[in-house]
C-alpha cells in the first residue's frame, strides 16, 4: 500500500475548495428547510419536504464534497492529474450548486420546469466531471504509483457507480418533468448511490488514509484485495434481482444480507484500526469516524427491521443513518484534515514563489500559522458535539419522535454555522498569513 502521498502533486486550491465550502452552504439551507417544515419534517419518504432535503444532502453536502475530495485525492496519492482541472471545476461547481437548488425547488413545489432545468445542469455537470477524470485514469494509468491499487479499484467502481445512479435519478426527474409514467428505477438510484458511489468512495479513503492520518494499521491485504470487487459485483446481482420477476425471494435476500456483511465486515475493521491506533488520544476527525462507522454498523439492524419487521418508519430511519450517520459525519471529519492542510500547504508555497529569497524562509516562516492553529481541536470537538447531537435528532425524527422533528433542523442549523465558522476562521487565517508573507517580501526587497 502506498503509505505516503506526494503532497507536491496538490491541485490549485481553488479547485477542491469551491466544492468543500458548498458543504456548510447546503447544510445550513437543510437546516432551514427542516425547521420551516416543523412537524411534517420526515412524515413520509415522499413528502416533497423529505425528497428535497435527500437532494439537498446527497448532491449539496456529500456530493460536492466527494467530488472535490476525490481530484484532489487521485493526484496526491496516485499521481492521476485531472487533465484541464481548473476549467473542469469552473464548470461543474456552478452546474451542480444551481442543479440542486433547482432540483429541491422542484420537490418542494412539485414544479415540472425545475426538475427539466435540474436534469440539465445536473447532467452536464456529472458527465463532465466523470468524462475527464475517466480521461485522467486513462492517460495516466501507466504512471500510477505502485500501492495505490487499494485506492483505485473502489475509486473506479464508484465511478461507475456514479454513472449509473447519475443516468437512473435523470430518468425519474425527467420522467416527472414531462408527467410521464415513472420507470421502475427508484430502487436502483438509491442502491448504487449510497451502497455504490457513496460507500465505495468512502472505502477507498479509509484504505488510504485512516493508516496515513490517524496513524492506524494498514488494513488486511485481502479486504482491500476483494471487498472493492465483491461490493459491486453484489450490487449488480441486486439490480438483477430486482428487475427479475418469478425468482425466490430468498435469492435477492441472500444478496442483500452478503452486501450488509461486507459493509459490516469493513465497519468493524475500521473501529478496531480506529480504537488502536497509535495516537492515543482522539482529535475531533477520529470522533467523527468513529459517528460514521458505529451508523455503518447499526445499518444491518435497520435493514433487518425494515425488511422483516413492521416499522413503517424503518426506511426513513436507514436513509437517515447512510446520510447522515455514516457519510455525513465521514465528509465533517475529512474537512477538519483537508482544509486546514490545504491551506497550509499554499501558505507555504507562497514563500518559494518566483523572485522568493531562500535564505529568508526562516523569517516567513516565523509569520506563517502552524497547520494545527488554522482550526482549533476545541473549536473542532464542540462542532463535532453539535453534530452528534443532530445525527441523534434526526434520527429520532425520522423514527417518528415529535420533539426531534421540532430540534432536527435548527441541530443542523446550529452544526452547519459551527462548521462555516471553523471554516471561515481557517480562510481568515489563511489570507493574513498570506500579506504577512507579502509584507515581508516587500520589507526585504526595500
Amino acid at each position: 500500500m502506498q503509505r505516503a502521498l506526494d503532497f507536491d502533486k496538490t491541485p490549485a486550491l481553488g479547485v477542491p475548495l469551491p466544492f468543500l465550502l458548498n458543504v456548510p452552504l447546503f447544510a445550513l439551507l437543510a437546516g432551514l428547510l427542516a425547521t420551516w417544515a416543523g412537524p411534517d419534517f420526515l412524515a413520509s419518504r415522499w413528502s416533497g419536504q423529505t425528497l428535497a432535503l435527500t437532494h439537498l444532502w446527497t448532491l449539496g453536502i456529500l456530493g460536492s464534497a466527494m467530488l472535490g475530495a476525490l481530484l484532489q485525492i487521485l493526484a496526491v496519492a496516485c499521481n492521476v492529474p485531472t487533465p484541464g482541472i481548473g476549467r473542469l471545476v469552473r464548470w461543474v461547481h456552478p452546474l451542480l450548486t444551481t442543479g440542486t437548488l433547482l432540483l429541491a425547488a422542484g420537490f418542494l413545489w412539485w414544479w415540472p420546469t425545475a426538475w427539466l432545468s435540474a436534469v440539465i445542469f445536473l447532467a452536464a455537470a456529472f458527465l463532465s466531471y466523470l468524462a475527464t477524470v475517466a480521461w485522467g485514469l486513462w492517460l495516466h494509468r501507466r504512471q500510477v504509483y505502485r500501492g495505490a491499487r487499494e485506492i483505485l479499484v473502489p475509486v473506479r467502481a464508484a465511478l461507475a457507480s456514479l454513472a449509473l445512479t447519475v443516468l437512473f435519478g435523470a430518468s425519474l426527474a425527467g420522467a416527472l418533468g414531462l408527467s410521464l409514467t415513472l420507470p421502475d428505477w427508484l430502487g436502483s438510484h438509491v442502491l448504487w448511490g449510497l451502497a455504490g458511489w457513496g460507500g465505495l468512495l468512502l472505502m477507498g479513503m479509509t484504505f488510504q488514509l485512516l493508516p496515513i492520518f490517524q496513524v492506524t494499521e494498514i488494513y488486511p491485504k485481502a479486504m482491500t484485495r476483494w471487498l472493492p470487487l465483491l461490493v459491486p459485483i453484489l450490487l449488480l446481482a441486486w439490480t438483477a434481482l430486482d428487475a427479475s420477476e418469478g425468482l425466490p425471494r430468498p435469492m435477492r435476500e441472500t444478496i442483500e444480507l452478503i452486501l450488509i456483511a461486507c459493509y459490516a465486515l469493513w465497519g468493524a475493521t475500521t473501529l478496531q484500526r480506529l480504537w488502536t491506533r497509535k495516537r492515543p488520544t482522539p482529535e475531533a476527525t477520529t470522533l467523527f469516524w468513529y459517528v460514521s462507522m458505529l451508523s455503518l454498523l447499526a445499518c444491518a439492524p435497520l435493514w433487518i427491521w425494515m425488511t422483516h419487521g413492521h416499522g413503517p418508519q424503518a426506511s426513513l430511519v436507514l436513509g437517515v443513518a447512510i446520510i447522515v450517520g455514516v457519510l455525513g459525519s465521514a465528509v465533517n471529519g475529512m474537512l477538519y484534515k483537508i482544509v486546514p492542510f490545504l491551506l497550509w500547504k499554499h501558505a507555504q508555497d507562497s514563500i518559494s514563489g518566483p523572485g522568493r529569497d531562500p535564505a529568508m524562509a526562516r523569517v516567513y516562516l516565523k509569520v506563517l500559522p502552524k497547520m494545527a492553529t488554522y482550526i482549533s481541536e476545541t473549536a473542532a470537538q464542540a462542532q463535532w458535539a453539535a453534530h452528534l447531537a443532530m445525527t441523534l435528532g434526526w434520527l429520532l425524527a425520522a423514527a417518528g419522535w415529535q420533539p426531534a422533528r421540532h430540534a432536527a433542523g435548527p441541530l443542523l442549523i446550529l452544526s452547519a454555522l459551527l462548521l462555516a465558522f471553523n471554516l471561515g476562521r481557517a480562510l481568515l487565517r489563511y489570507r493574513r498569513a498570506v500579506r504577512a508573507v507579502a509584507a515581508v517580501a516587500a520589507a526585504h526587497a526595500r
